[in-house]
């Protein structure tokens, strides 16, 4: 983290005081102050904002012993402050209503400066949801867009698996402060986008995940991207909440269309009916960004004997299929399948997912 001047500091302290005193940093918004113009004004006037006289004492003579305290928990736990002024703080995050005046990060920042999309949808993802994720996803992180969303069960942590697997590059979104990364379930997943991505978060350190903190959450996901792509969503869902804000924010939002007798894609469909675009495919997404989808490259080196092209051809394109549909569809013993899915598996042809297998050529 770079050494910081005497104006961050202030701006750390305050950012730690007002957010625990929301009423009245409210009501500065409402009179169109600045946060940072709290550090000018007098005993009296931050009094009437609702400060009590230890926030006042800290405002004021204490601030720098406050950000201090949090700035040295960033340093022992790899995480950076990236000011609004820094060069990887996301630009069009910087153009929402009361974006953040820094962002907490950890694992590689330079990811925030490349094209994004959010991608999310219901905590239950249901086998269609998965199978969406997985007919899209992949075709977008190849072409170079970065998976953004909030680490939740369900739609939101396949996608970043997906991009993880893909060797792609994801963003998850923080409910709480970074040293309480949530859901406490998703540790591997929190692993992998360290290593291929970065986590960001608004709230200050120490903030427990708490229900009320997941919709302004979801106004970063919306926010720093271009677009909110919504696989699966219940008409009462987060998913809509940030779709919402997405459209607020002045950003596109897409969704995925779904069966019409299925929960799960009741609120995709909705939102497809009062305008959001329909995806049926990744360049569907792609062409909005004006970009091209970038095939898979073939290793033509590879050689497959008759069998595993017998298995290639069973899985179709990007379609996961289980162990029982291969040995109902081929003379092989279960043995003789699972050995050839993991040959192919090695020879990176083929993935392992949740409820089969499914080919990457």
């Amino acid at each position: 983290m770079r050494s910081l001047a005497e104006k961050d500091f202030q701006r750390v302290a305050v950012h730690l005081i007002t957010f625990k005193n929301y009423k009245a940093k409210y009501r500065i918004k409402k009179k169109g102050l600045d946060l940072m113009d709290l550090v000018d004004l007098d005993h009296r006037e931050l009094n009437v904002y609702g400060f009590s006289p230890e926030d006042i004492q800290n405002l004021k003579h204490n601030y720098k012993a406050i950000a201090e305290k949090e700035i040295e928990k960033c340093r022992n736990n790899g995480i950076e402050l990236i000011f609004k002024e820094n060069g990887c703080y996301p630009y069009l995050l910087s153009e929402i209503f009361d974006p953040p005046d820094f962002l907490y990060l950890k694992g590689d920042k330079s990811v925030l400066k490349t094209e994004k999309i959010a991608v999310v949808g219901s905590r239950r993802g249901s086998s269609y949801g998965r199978s969406a994720l997985n007919h899209i996803v992949p075709d977008l992180c190849r072409s170079g867009l970065t998976i953004v969303s909030g680490m939740a069960y369900g739609i939101d942590s396949m996608s970043q698996r997906i991009a993880v697997r893909e060797k792609g590059k994801a963003i998850g979104v923080n409910a709480g402060g970074l040293l309480h990364l949530y859901p406490a379930g998703n540790r591997s997943l929190i692993k992998e986008l360290y290593e291929n991505g970065c986590i960001i978060s608004e709230f200050p350190l120490d903030t427990f995940p708490r229900p009320f903190f997941f919709p302004i959450r979801n106004r970063i996901i919306a926010g720093m991207s271009k677009a909110v792509l919504v696989i699966e969503a219940a008409l009462k869902s987060g998913s809509l909440i940030t779709a919402r804000l997405a459209i607020e924010q002045n950003r596109d939002v897409y969704a995925v269309p779904g069966p019409i007798n299925s929960p799960l894609s009741q609120g995709t469909n909705d939102l497809i009916a009062q305008g959001a675009k329909l995806i049926r495919n990744a360049q569907d997404v792609l062409d909005e960004y004006g970009m091209k989808l970038k095939s898979i490259k073939k290793d033509e080196s590879l050689n497959f004997g008759p069998k595993e092209k017998k298995l290639l051809d069973l899985m179709g394109e990007n379609e996961v299929k289980n162990i029982d549909y291969f040995v109902e569809h081929l003379d092989l013993s279960v043995s003789e399948i699972i050995s050839l899915l993991m040959g192919m598996i090695l020879k990176n042809v083929v993935v392992e997912e949740e409820g089969g297998y499914r080919r990457l050529v």
